[in-house]
Parts: structure tokens; C-alpha cells; sequence
């Protein structure tokens, strides 16, 4: 096995046209039939090359969930159906031009494609590039070391062994399917909110809904300030992540995840604190559910939203939890609110 790959890049829009002698009309193909194309015509061990000389790879990049959810290729799912699993995880084929990296065993075939794709189409490729043999996995766990957030949160994957202060409270996260690895905006503000609502509870038995619980992480956070906790999810790959990070906290036992409020089996339970860190339409669509969960006195904590959503979301709960006016957390662009509602009498 070769020691090095060879690569260059490929700036792949939507549909492409190949053009060549063999085929006197062009043909046109969708993104993923151009790869298709590219391994059956220029793979390793076929026609053109033997074996471990043509192409190996085809890598078409990585977005995280929260990188989507900011660059806006999150919220479709949510905005047509808030009942609905996000239908497209693939976020990178949702986007109108990929720069996509195709991997070779030896040089020669690099150049030799390369040269095949720019005779046969428009495509812009670049220059052929040595790709020395490198431990991806070691390089990925390199570059997610974790994050801090104030109070005094760490957020921390499982190969970081030793937190940067003995103060911090730790929370464990790999990062996968479910959106909440602390490194958004919205989820540090979450968890500020979170610290803030279970404030002075110590010694007590709190119980906590997360509605729209992603990764676990805010579930996680409350658990490790003394709440057993409900995670309500509606993608089963982001409960698979959840329960993952639950167990690497130790908390299997104090935090549990469903797809829906009805399958946690105790239809009249109440929470002191309801938690949703989702977006604008779906915390105005559930408000009257989230509200009847809420215990009095209690608090909701809602994030996910920017300052022009503010209005609209303060009028739907304030009106629902008797006129409260919530705490506002900033962080950039992103708000979080915690509302705080007396005992009934």
C-alpha cells in the first residue's frame, strides 16, 4: 500500500455536462451520478487502472449539525413539518456547489483524470497534490479539544482526559447526529440559562423536561446539577447520540429520551423547569404544551432565537404564564429567555 494519495479538488455544481469522443451527444448528470460515474469509469482496480493506482476517495466535506443549523441547512424539516425527523441529514448535496476532493493511488492517475474531467467538462479542478498518509482520526480528536462556558461549564469530548480547572463542572459530549456539542452560540446560552434556572436547588429533587433535547448536552447539564431529567427528541439519531453522551457521564440513570412527551408514560407529570432550545416556529407552536408542563412555581428556559424573534415569543408565553416578563441572556446574535412564574394560589 502506497505510503502517500494523490488528490486534487473539483468544484462540482448541481448537474454537470460530459462531453467526449466515445459519446457524440453530451451527457448530462445529477451530482451523485457524476461520482458514480467517476468510480466506475477511473476506480481503483478497473478498466483504465489496476490496483492501487486509481481512484480510492471521493470526499465531499463535513458539516457538524450545528454548522448547518447556522448556515441555515437545518431549519427546512423543522419549518414544513415541526412533527417531522429532519428529512435530509445530507446537508453538504443541499448546497448549489461542493468543492469536493477525489483521492488517487498513484500520481499518474491523478494527472491522467484530471486531465479526462477538464477535456470532458466545464468543471474547474485544481493542481494534483500529495496527500501524505495521516491518522484522520487523530487529527479530528486534535482539532475538537472542547469548550468552555461561563459559569462554569466544560464542555469536553471523550479523549480530552483533564478539564482546565478544578472549578469547572463537566459535561462529555461525542460529538454526532444531535445538534449540541457547546461550541453554538445558542447551546452556550442554554446552558448559562440552565445554570441560572437551577440556581439555589441543591439538596432538592428537581425534575426537568428538555424538549427537543438534540445531543443530550442540555439534559446532561441538569442532570449534573442534581435533576433527573426528561430529553424529548424527535430524531431517533440524535436520541442514539443522547443516550451515548448519558452514558459517558455516568447519568443512564437519571436522564432518559423519547421521541415524544406521550411515550415518557406519565401524562399528568409537571416540571419545576421545561427547557427547549429550538427554533422560533416550533417554541410558538408548542407553547400551550410546554406551558401546561410546567409546575408552579417554576421556569422556562427557551433558546435558539434572535432578537427580532424576541417580541413574538415573549407576547406567546407571557400571555400563557400570566404576564411574566423573562430574563434575557445575550450572546452575539442569539438570545435565550427564562421565565419565572410564582406558585398558584
Amino acid at each position: 500500500m502506497n505510503a502517500s494519495s494523490f488528490t486534487f479538488t473539483i468544484e462540482v455544481p448541481r448537474e454537470i455536462v460530459w462531453r467526449d469522443a466515445e459519446f457524440p451527444q453530451a451527457r448530462n448528470f445529477e451530482r451523485e451520478d457524476f461520482f458514480a460515474f467517476l468510480w466506475e469509469t477511473y476506480g481503483n482496480g478497473g478498466e483504465l487502472f489496476p490496483e492501487n493506482e486509481g481512484l480510492v476517495g471521493i470526499h465531499e466535506g463535513t458539516l457538524l449539525s450545528e454548522e448547518a443549523f447556522e448556515a441555515g441547512l437545518e431549519t427546512e424539516s423543522w419549518m414544513v413539518d415541526s412533527g417531522e425527523a429532519p428529512r435530509e441529514r445530507d446537508w453538504i448535496q443541499s448546497q448549489n456547489s461542493e468543492s469536493v476532493v477525489i483521492y488517487f493511488g498513484t500520481r499518474s492517475a491523478a494527472e491522467r483524470t484530471r486531465s479526462f474531467v477538464l477535456g470532458a467538462t466545464d468543471l474547474v479542478c485544481g493542481p494534483v497534490e500529495e496527500q501524505k498518509a495521516e491518522d484522520w482520526d487523530a487529527a479530528w480528536k486534535a482539532s475538537f479539544q472542547g469548550i468552555s462556558v461561563p459559569p462554569n461549564w466544560e464542555v469536553l469530548p471523550p479523549w480530552r482526559e483533564n478539564p482546565s480547572s478544578r472549578e469547572s463542572k463537566i459535561i462529555r459530549i461525542n460529538p454526532g447526529a444531535g445538534f449540541g456539542t457547546g461550541t453554538h452560540e445558542t447551546t452556550q446560552l442554554c446552558l448559562q440559562a440552565v445554570a441560572f434556572a437551577l440556581r439555589n436547588t441543591e439538596g432538592k429533587k428537581i425534575c426537568v423536561l428538555d424538549f427537543g433535547s438534540g445531543s443530550g448536552i442540555l439534559s446532561i447539564a441538569a442532570a449534573v446539577l442534581g435533576a433527573e431529567v426528561d430529553g424529548v427528541e424527535i430524531d431517533p439519531l440524535a436520541i442514539d447520540n443522547a443516550n451515548e453522551n448519558a452514558s459517558l457521564n455516568q447519568l443512564l440513570g437519571t436522564v432518559r429520551f423519547t421521541k415524544t412527551i406521550e411515550e415518557l408514560g406519565t401524562p399528568g407529570k409537571k416540571y419545576p423547569v421545561v427547557i427547549a432550545n429550538i427554533l422560533r416556529p416550533v417554541l410558538l407552536e408548542f407553547a400551550p404544551l410546554l406551558t401546561s408542563k410546567l409546575e408552579h412555581p417554576g421556569k422556562v428556559v427557551l433558546s435558539g432565537l434572535i432578537s427580532t424573534d424576541l417580541p413574538d415569543v415573549i407576547s406567546r408565553y407571557s400571555g400563557l404564564l400570566g404576564g411574566v416578563r423573562p430574563e434575557i441572556f445575550e450572546r452575539g446574535e442569539w438570545r435565550a429567555l427564562v421565565f419565572e412564574t410564582a406558585a398558584k394560589t
